[in-house]
């Protein structure tokens, strides 16, 4: 009989107890940039909790995930942990985002028609002495870029070549090509018009793609297509972002409050009069910027 009371007893006073200790009660979050560095990205989440209990409550346990449409980017942990009794208080989460999972990112955000979409989930756990509290967060947000829009042409333009000959582009048009995990194609479509009583060859064409200031593409591709005299044709010219470029432009883009300067040139290569030839069929500057934490 005594064993039996004083195992009620006990109960009574575990059950009085729990009832007397107060959940934490999360006010607000925030996320946003940390510091960048060349192997990680910090996104910082920021959780205001009013603890309302007469002792302070440590974190016991954190448990963070970032992903960037569907592919785990990184994790993390509080850097600050605990709330004083009867006040609210601060915890800083740093998750640390992967930049080498930059270019596989990017592949999916072309393949997903230039859409992203992050999310942050996890749990905060308190230690509550006699039960643990279970906190979960989540945070969600899309982002959607057009890159390509700028790469075209407003109105048709008569260029000289070399004071041999003048060509008109008539319309400058982009998409995107192949993407795989080494390259990114655009695909630059160019109908011109060959005013001349001769026909232009058009022999090969150089590049470069910059985003800023990081040379992501160059190169030199033979063309070999034929503008007949007082007719229209088709230039079909395709460059490639080097997709292992990309995690460096990450860097400058985050640190650039997510804004970037692309810079594309694309130069063809004419054979006039025994003569080789080069002009500018498209340069272009423009930026794209971003949002991800919202």
């Amino acid at each position: 009989m005594r064993k039996m009371l004083i195992i009620a007893l006990i109960a009574t006073i575990l059950l009085v107890g729990c009832s007397s200790v107060g959940k934490p009660e999360i006010r607000k979050i925030t996320y946003s940039w940390g510091k960048v560095n060349e192997s990680t990205t910090e996104i910082l989440v920021n959780v205001d909790v009013y603890n309302p209990n007469p002792f302070p409550i440590p974190l016991k346990d954190v448990v963070m995930n970032v992903y960037m449409n569907g592919i785990k980017m990184g994790e993390g942990h509080a850097i600050r942990a605990g709330i004083p009794a009867n006040s609210e208080s601060n915890i800083v989460i740093a998750i640390y985002l992967d930049n080498n999972k930059i270019p596989e990112w990017w592949v999916s955000h072309i393949r997903n028609g230039e859409k992203t979409t992050i999310e942050i989930k996890g749990d905060l756990i308190f230690d509550l002495k006699v039960f643990e509290f279970k906190f979960p967060i989540s945070f969600s947000n899309t982002i959607r870029t057009d890159i390509l829009s700028s790469i075209s042409l407003s109105k048709p333009e008569t260029i000289s070549i070399g004071g041999l000959a003048n060509i008109e582009i008539r319309s400058v048009k982009s998409h995107w090509g192949d993407v795989n995990d080494k390259w990114t194609e655009i695909v630059t479509v160019a109908d011109v018009y060959n005013p001349n009583a001769f026909p232009i060859p058009v022999i090969s064409f150089d590049y470069t793609i910059k985003m800023n200031g990081i040379l992501v593409g160059m190169g030199s591709e033979d063309l070999n297509t034929v503008i007949p005299p007082k007719s229209d044709a088709k230039l079909t010219l395709i460059t490639k972002i080097m997709n292992d470029k990309l995690k460096e432009w990450w860097i400058t883009h985050i640190k650039n409050g997510e804004r970037t300067k692309v810079e594309i040139d694309v130069k063809p290569t004419v054979k006039i009069a025994g003569r080789e030839i080069s002009f500018t069929l498209t340069k272009q500057t423009f930026e794209i910027r971003t949002s991800f934490l919202g």
